[in-house]
């Protein structure tokens, strides 16, 4: 089964496990859907560990899961914040957003982290001379006035997900790590009441192939 009928996207990462956070669930439940994943740094220095640990975090929560249809792109070189919009426009450009990609998945802009804002910048000109979709997708500092306007079902993935995200040890300090809040990040209400236990939220901001 094909996400909106795309055949192969492009996920920015700002850092490591934004994109596992925030919809992988997704990427498991669309496999027919390729899903090239960039990681755009190696995230910072914290509590005696480098950024490559995060980096390998990335791909040992990917290597428990049985999916085929992902490309991890590590690149660390493009932190949003120690790169001109100009600079990271071209190195995605020219090295990771090619003409198979039917859409581009970014974090939102109404979030409160300023990399994923800056992030989300990058969405106009990438895609301006491209017939290509934007779509948002929520974060845990995602802020509260976000409006989503698609919701997928993932409560079969859900379990993956959760096994997934312990390989990000570095992290299980962090509040949204805790197993009740990514249960409570994952629930939504009206969506319960149609029978889904657990959604990934986005917004689409443009759609050009169904």
């Amino acid at each position: 089964m094909k996400l909106l009928g795309f055949d192969r996207v492009l996920c920015l990462s700002p850092h490591p496990d934004d994109v596992e956070y925030s919809l992988s669930g997704t990427v498991m439940k669309y496999q027919d859907t390729h899903f090239d994943l960039l990681t755009m740094s190696v995230g910072g220095d914290f509590e005696g560990s480098d950024g490559h640990v995060r980096i390998n975090e990335v791909k040992n929560s990917w290597n428990v899961t049985n999916v085929n249809n992902v490309s991890i792109i590590i690149d660390g070189k493009l932190k949003p914040k120690n790169n001109s919009q100009d600079e990271l426009i071209y190195e995605i450009e020219s090295k990771y957003f090619k003409e198979y990609h039917d859409a581009i998945f970014i974090p939102t802009y109404i979030d409160s982290h300023f990399e994923h804002r800056l992030v989300h910048e990058l969405a106009a000109p990438l895609t301006r001379c491209k017939g290509v979709s934007v779509i948002e997708y929520r974060t845990p500092s995602t802020l509260n006035e976000w409006s989503p306007n698609m919701y997928i079902d993932i409560t079969d993935q859900f379990n993956d997900k959760i096994n997934m995200l312990s390989k990000f040890d570095s992290q299980k300090s962090k509040w949204y790590f805790k197993t009740q809040l990514i249960e409570h990040f994952h629930a939504d209400y009206q969506s319960y009441k149609k029978g889904y236990k657990y959604v990934e939220q986005f917004k689409i901001k443009q759609l050009y192939k169904i």
